[in-house]
């Protein structure tokens, strides 16, 4: 419902062999308000016994249909899921029932209120909202670097921090496609998670900045090598790195090899980061002393 409402899913039938990133993470977010601490799951679990169901049916890959009988008894992993099953389709009544705002949220009401405890409810309220503020937010950033009249600015402490961040990751790690602007990495998970974070150029506390040109996506490793001061990034959107890589202590692998490669941009270039947030952060770490 949550994808629903934001027209991520819009047809009766949900594809699995694509990206599940966002709707796994859609699921880990209410899984963490409600199951105890360290026990994990994915969104392959309810998807596949949802079948029991009677406004679900799961849809299986070719050499499966028919055979029901050759199905385990249980999934927990999107791999494994992706193996049985090419997705889902929902009963198209409800499919058209809950695409409708004022039925979706008397829905929603109905199976936190039928379904939980009034603790639970609370928590998975506050979650609910956050993904809307999250989405929301998300498509602001997207309008305001197409240049588009937006006529009324969002009041950014009327967001929750956690769906400004959650806004900020989606647009900028969508943009560049998951791949780490200055190694070019891209790894995404059989479960669907990425490899890169969303970072800020201009760290947020220095700026309140969210806007896509002071972000780029970026692996674990480039992310801290790009805060700690030791990469940055040229006028001409070129890889530089600090002499302080080549210290005989220090053994930079892959990094020390990236200087003077071009970035991994988006491919809009409205979305490309700001020069003026890159000199920024050149001047900070005085990279114009840097080769």
């Amino acid at each position: 419902m949550d994808s629903i409402r934001r027209g991520t899913i819009n047809s009766n039938f949900i594809d699995i062999t694509g990206d599940l990133n966002e709707l796994d993470g859609l699921f880990t977010d209410y899984w963490k308000r409600v199951l105890p601490i360290g026990q994990s799951s994915s969104i392959a679990l309810p998807f596949f016994h949802l079948k029991n169901e009677p406004f679900w049916e799961l849809i299986l890959v070719p050499e499966l249909q028919g055979k029901d009988k050759f199905l385990p008894q249980s999934i927990s992993s999107i791999k494994k899921l992706r193996e049985i099953a090419l997705g889902a389709r929902i009963d198209n009544e409800l499919f058209l029932f809950i695409q409708s705002n004022e039925s979706r949220e008397k829905l929603v009401n109905q199976l936190l209120f039928s379904c939980f405890s009034e603790t639970a409810q609370n928590a998975l309220k506050e979650i609910y909202v956050i993904h809307e503020q999250a989405f929301q937010y998300s498509i602001f950033l997207e309008d305001k670097a197409n240049g588009k009249d937006i006529s009324e600015l969002p009041v950014i402490d009327t967001y929750k921090e956690t769906a400004r961040n959650q806004g900020f990751r989606r647009i900028v790690v969508k943009s560049y496609n998951h791949r780490c602007a200055l190694c070019g990495v891209r790894i995404i998970t059989p479960e669907g998670r990425s490899a890169v974070d969303a970072a800020h150029i201009i760290p947020w506390s220095e700026t309140q900045n969210d806007d896509i040109g002071n972000g780029m996506a970026l692996c674990k490793l480039c992310h801290w090598a790009f805060d700690e001061g030791l990469m940055s990034v040229s006028n001409s959107f070129t890889v530089m790195l600090s002499n302080q890589l080549g210290n005989h202590q220090n053994a930079a692998g892959l990094l020390g090899t990236l200087a003077g490669r071009g970035i991994v941009a988006p491919s809009e270039k409205e979305f490309w980061p700001n020069p003026s947030n890159l000199k920024w952060h050149r001047s900070k770490w005085n990279f114009s002393a840097v080769v």
